[in-house]
């Protein structure tokens, strides 16, 4: 299967590239490297692709990918609060960028193990994410050898936390990369649904040129996910966020999520979250005080 492959070009003199981006929203194609890649957002949120996890993002959302890993952040327009309303600091670097005499070193054991686990997507926990903003910070301004070690440093931290991982398959079994008619699919869906109105079987297997049993296969062959799935991840992701950050009502973001019956609201989010709305709401607010 085709994809979109991006090239990641280091500075000259550069082993690994850092890119500090700001914009109204964050949304890229679905896309792969051959490079690992550490990603921390800084402000925004929303929903974000690591192989076949979909889950939401918010501020402080640091996570490691290896190399060849489909991934795919997504921001809402209609959540945007200016021009630098999405905030991101990406470190991408080659899993042998330190040199293979280094890694195979014992003191480099835990870097090791580390990056080899990396293509599942690996997680920081929320609470230890501060303790490490002001070297990631540092690692954008500087240069040469101290850069490099900053990155080690960083990576060595990481690598001795309770990380998470995002997807369950080991390294190996990878997600297939999509290719430009999933990106073409999914900006569909994406619009659609941010702009309140139903996304139907029928209508996007037409922008993928598709017979519906077709594109079903497809989809799921792509990203390892129902095409319904999907669709539901997406409207409860949202949901979540309206819950942390409004005071609405849970039967308003019931509605404006796409769920116009709130039992089944309830029902869908408890089986997908482990908690209802109402708990998830309180337990949230609580971790943010």
């Amino acid at each position: 299967m085709k994809y979109h492959f991006e090239t990641v070009l280091p500075p000259p003199g550069a082993s690994f590239s850092t890119e500090l981006n700001t914009g109204p929203v964050l949304d890229c194609l679905f896309h792969v490297h051959p490079e690992c890649e550490l990603t921390l957002v800084e402000s925004g949120f929303g929903t974000r692709f690591i192989g076949s996890s979909l889950e939401p993002f918010s501020e402080l959302d640091l996570v490691l990918i290896g190399g060849m890993v489909p991934h795919h952040y997504l921001t809402r327009a209609a959540d945007s609060t200016g021009p630098e309303w999405s905030r991101t600091r990406t470190v991408k670097f080659l899993p042998g960028f330190c040199g293979k005499d280094l890694l195979d070193r014992p003191e480099a054991a835990a870097l090791r193990t580390l990056l080899g686990e990396a293509g599942r997507g690996l997680h920081v926990p929320p609470e230890h994410v501060p303790g490490l903003l002001g070297p990631l910070r540092s690692l954008f301004d500087l240069e040469g050898l101290p850069k490099l070690l900053k990155l080690l440093e960083i990576l060595d931290a990481i690598a001795r936390l309770p990380l998470r991982s995002l997807n369950p398959a080991p390294p190996t079994e990878a997600a297939p990369p999509p290719d430009e008619r999933l990106n073409r699919v999914l900006g569909f869906i994406h619009r659609r649904l941010d702009r309140g109105m139903p996304v139907t079987l029928a209508e996007t297997a037409a922008v993928a040129c598709m017979t519906p049993p077709a594109f079903s296969s497809y989809f799921r062959k792509a990203t390892r996910r129902r095409f319904i799935e999907y669709i539901l991840g997406l409207k409860l992701n949202r949901a979540a966020q309206l819950l942390i950050r409004t005071d609405r009502s849970v039967l308003d973001i019931a509605q404006e999520s796409g769920f116009p019956n709130l039992s089944n609201f309830n029902r869908r989010f408890l089986a997908d979250k482990g908690v209802s709305p109402r708990d998830y709401r309180r337990r949230h607010r609580r971790s943010l005080a």
